[in-house]
């Protein structure tokens, strides 16, 4: 099933950005960046949540090339909706050429004969999420415009579910939720005009999603 409230990217310029300081079984650790857009200012709520697990968040970074961000950096700042689709503009961790899979994926879809992308990017990082921040924030500190891929808040300007947003457990909470071409993303336009993305996962979800899965 698709995300409640839809899916689209949210584009703009970053204005501040803040983590919480508080961190227990009640809260989830987020980073909150703030992107300013003709209508207004859109917090967007980056989970980046381990659990106290030290490798309870898996994240990348993905530098894209020209040809695929350059519809990208051409879109107006402001909130668009996106097709949970192939060819819409929408992600998918490891269905989408830009982005994966990760040379783990190429060898674990390889092993299991199902078709995979040949290209291997690169591989995940697992830490916390403060670890995972300190590369989030270089890429925040290096942008000229923000991308922001996620699910807009039911109420009000925002968004949220800023990961991956697929391969939960059955049994979890979030599993109905879950879906192909729609994972969350911080992307980022630098001053030189390269673009590069931030994806994030948690170690709960499946590692690697066939092509065959939902």
């Amino acid at each position: 099933m698709p995300l409640f409230d839809g899916y689209g990217v949210l584009v703009g310029r970053l204005s501040r950005y803040a983590c919480d300081k508080q961190q227990d079984e009640s809260h989830y650790y987020h980073c909150a960046l703030f992107v300013r857009t003709p209508t207004g200012v859109y917090p967007c709520a980056v989970d980046l949540d381990s659990k106290h697990r030290r490798d309870g968040l898996q994240w990348k970074v993905v530098e894209l090339d020209p040809q695929e961000s350059g519809w990208l950096t051409a879109l107006h700042d402001g909130w668009h909706e996106l097709e949970m689709s192939e060819g819409s503009g929408s992600l998918d961790y490891y269905r989408s050429p830009a982005l994966g899979p990760s040379s783990e994926c190429v060898h674990a879809n390889h092993s299991s004969g199902v078709k995979s992308v040949e290209v291997a990017r690169e591989s995940w990082k697992y830490g916390t999420g403060r670890h995972a921040f300190r590369d989030l924030e270089a890429l925040l500190r290096q942008a000229r415009r923000i991308f922001v891929f996620g699910e807009p808040f039911r109420n009000g300007k925002g968004v949220h579910n800023i990961h991956q947003n697929q391969g939960d457990p059955p049994e979890s909470r979030w599993a109905a939720e879950n879906g192909p071409w729609q994972d969350g993303a911080v992307m980022v336009e630098r001053h030189d005009g390269s673009v590069a993305a931030f994806l994030c996962k948690f170690s709960t979800q499946r590692f690697c999603v066939a092509e065959t899965q939902a």
